[in-house]
């Protein structure tokens, strides 16, 4: 009955959507069939390191990441309530996949499922177009889906820490339904703080996160910056780009942005006692990898410059992308005490 339900309502969504598609030339490439999630495979698993153990750091990393680890758990000990429980334990922190995203330009194409589950009849496609200004810059337009995937829970993994997540596998938006993402004037109507970021002083701030993120740091307070994929604003499809595997990776973090806005986000608490919402992201607790078309050899910061990662990482023909989301979790794993 609820597959029912959701199924009724995407496709009345749906109905709504169409007249916004962008209009342009389609270049969709076609759904790849295979592509089904496979956690053992697809998941680059050396990006859960450095894990940090009661302020003991277990593995290695990356030069570039090293700024991103600052946020590890570095005190031994920790102690939390909830009600009338208390429990004492060991902090632990730790890179954690949680979320998947696709960015298609073939509609209804839900990678993570290996299915095409959206006929569109040629509406909402995604595109790539030139921008006539004389800066030779091009502009790609794709739809996005994401997944709500715990993977150690998937797995059967360290089931015994409190703050595994452990909701299951679904759906968690599909920006076919939306039709503040086919069109960014409709998307400043919802988020009319994006007027606030269009203006030349913002941009230039964005500069600085562009050479922070090519060093491997995050600027946190600059959360309407991506580093070198662009602007968050406006919170629709349409993104900027000379490098596609970059574009697709400023598409799927500005898609984490906006469930975030969505009051979809959430975050461990540096006490690791809890998840918070965060309806403005927090950009240093987050790095993606790429999955389809081709496996990354490992994951990015928020803004890593294309140059640095994305050589050899966009097969022919293929334009539907996939990445994992890891989070960086805070946790007191212990044991009540009465």
């Amino acid at each position: 009955m609820i597959a029912r339900t959701r199924a009724l309502l995407a496709a009345l969504a749906l109905g709504i959507a169409a007249p916004f598609a962008l209009p342009g030339e389609a270049q969709a490439s076609k759904c790849k069939a295979g592509t089904m999630f496979n956690p053992i495979t697809k998941v680059r698993w050396n990006c859960i390191f450095p894990i940090s153990i009661g302020g003991v750091r277990v593995g290695t990393h990356d030069k570039l990441d090293k700024a991103l680890d600052a946020q590890s758990a570095s005190k031994p000990l920790c102690a939390c309530r909830k009600g009338l429980e208390v429990w004492f334990g060991v902090k632990v922190s730790y890179w954690s996949p949680n979320r998947m995203i696709d960015v298609v330009t073939e509609p209804g194409c839900m990678m993570a499922l290996g299915a095409d589950l959206m006929a569109t009849g040629g509406k909402l496609q995604g595109s790539q177009s030139s921008i006539s200004d004389g800066t030779n810059t091009r502009k790609m337009f794709a739809q996005l889906h994401y997944y709500i995937s715990p993977v150690w829970a998937m797995l059967d993994m360290f089931t015994d820490l409190p703050c595994l997540e452990n909701d299951g596998f679904d759906v968690a938006l599909i920006t076919e339904v939306l039709p503040t993402w086919q069109s960014a004037t409709l998307g400043a109507i919802i988020q009319p703080e994006a007027i606030l970021f269009g203006n030349p002083a913002a941009g230039l701030a964005c500069m600085a996160d562009s050479a922070a993120a090519a060093a491997g740091k995050v600027i946190d307070p600059l959360f309407w910056c991506m580093g070198s994929w662009g602007s968050t604003y406006p919170i629709a499809g349409d993104i900027h780009f000379g490098d596609s595997v970059e574009a697709w990776a400023g598409l799927a973090a500005r898609g984490t942005f906006m469930m975030g806005r969505l009051g979809a986000l959430t975050i461990s608490s540096p006490d690791g006692c809890s998840f918070t919402p965060s309806p403005i992201w927090t950009k240093s607790r987050y790095k993606l990898q790429l999955m389809e078309p081709v496996k990354a050899g490992k994951c990015v910061n928020i803004g890593r410059p294309g140059a640095l990662w994305t050589s050899g990482k966009h097969a022919p023909g293929e334009d539907n992308a996939q990445f994992m989301l890891f989070e960086k979790v805070i946790c007191c794993a212990g044991i009540p005490v009465p």
